[in-house]
């Protein structure tokens, strides 16, 4: 028998419906029992014991009556209704069945049901009394443990709604969000940039037409030229990479390791991927969902920006793990750490990104020196991901 049988209730109302539902069975339960009892010992011994008829049926449904209710507040002493782990329910079973027999025999005493007590009779009512409590209390407490998982399978529903509704709602969000931003970096960085390459190639025509060009309009259109690379390399390459990170399609691992590519050469990176794990993203067969890589590649991109723009590191370490069903991504630096402000920036946004399909990220100084981000994401993919998680 394991120590929790069921989840925990949630809260008063998980308690009191736990409580109602254990007194309607118990009392059910054990009030049939008093009651079929009390006739057939009535009748059978008012007509087959001389001298034992004065005792009638309803002086022995009184004392089954109070059996039953010393059965029930027993069970609400005990606190059985509150109580999961599996000893504490059968302690609770066990005490109030001896309570209730306790409480038969006694009753059975003050209303003179026998007119001696022997202690063969009382072994008998005491035993016979145990029993029928005993089987009473395991249907009460049966009954309240099924409807304990009825009512907390339910919540669990209620619950996956909500985070699926959350989640819907945070990928909404999401791609408003990355369309404002790409729209802001086109207009406030490539429209500008534009307006002056073609003012600048506008005035140099201008003096083609005239005749009037020299060397200074060379260098003119050497600028052009240098213009319109940074705005292939950086303005139009980083929009698209806002949009969907280089070498996604393939894999997780290969857009890391995309991403590690454009750190200076100045700083020493390093790749740790567990063998699990790169069995997971394999292209051919992928069991991770295109959204989990994503996420997983958003999180090394904020780790190594952070690290880049604020802890001036000398060594980055990206780590892809597993731990259960959850994919476990972590970068660390060997920087000075990173001011406060920088933890509640994009840092948090991604947080919240995380949070809504039920993942977290933390933050945290090494010692000595640098800084951890650390991602965990539950994992879903596909029902070839089972074989993975055991």
């Amino acid at each position: 028998m394991t120590d929790r049988l069921v989840e925990k209730p949630d809260g008063r109302r998980g308690a009191r419906d736990d409580r109602r539902i254990l007194l309607i069975t118990g009392g059910m339960a054990a009030g049939a029992f008093a009651m079929g009892a009390a006739v057939q010992a009535a009748y059978i011994y008012s007509s087959l014991v001389p001298g034992w008829s004065a005792v009638d049926a309803w002086t022995r449904i009184l004392v089954n009556a109070l059996t039953v209710a010393a059965l029930l507040l027993a069970l609400v002493v005990w606190r059985q209704h509150r109580r999961t782990a599996s000893r504490e329910l059968v302690v609770g079973v066990v005490l109030s069945a001896l309570a209730a027999a306790a409480v038969r025999v006694l009753a059975q005493v003050a209303f003179g049901v026998y007119q001696g007590f022997t202690r063969t009779t009382t072994a008998a009512e005491l035993a016979s009394g145990f029993v029928a409590g005993l089987v009473s209390a395991v249907f009460a407490t049966w009954a309240m443990l099924s409807r304990r998982r009825v009512r907390s399978q339910a919540e669990a529903n209620e619950r996956l709604a909500a985070e699926r509704a959350l989640a819907l709602n945070a990928l909404e969000n999401e791609e408003v969000r990355v369309r404002r931003d790409v729209a802001e970096g086109l207009h406030a960085s490539v429209q500008q940039r534009l307006v002056l390459v073609v003012a600048q190639t506008a005035e140099v025509c201008r003096r083609l037409r005239a005749g009037t060009a020299g060397q200074t309009d060379a260098a003119a259109l050497d600028e052009v030229c240098a213009t319109l690379d940074q705005v292939r390399e950086q303005d139009v390459r980083g929009m698209s990479r806002l949009l969907y990170p280089d070498q996604l399609e393939v894999g997780m691992v290969p857009a890391v390791r995309a991403l590690l590519r454009r750190v200076p050469s100045s700083v020493a990176t390093r790749l740790d991927v567990a063998p699990a794990l790169r069995e997971m993203d394999d292209p051919v067969s992928p069991v991770l969902t295109a959204t989990e890589r994503l996420l997983a590649v958003r999180v090394v991109e904020e780790g190594i920006g952070n690290a880049m723009r604020h802890a001036n590191p000398s060594g980055l370490v990206v780590t892809l793990g597993l731990e259960g069903a959850r994919l476990v991504v972590t970068v660390d630096d060997d920087g000075g750490g990173l001011p406060a402000q920088v933890r509640g920036s994009g840092t948090n946004r991604l947080a919240e990104r995380l949070a809504a399909v039920g993942g977290t990220l933390e933050m945290v100084g090494l010692d000595g020196a640098g800084t951890r981000l650390t991602g965990r994401l539950p994992l879903s993919g596909s029902r070839r991901a089972e074989g993975f998680f055991g």
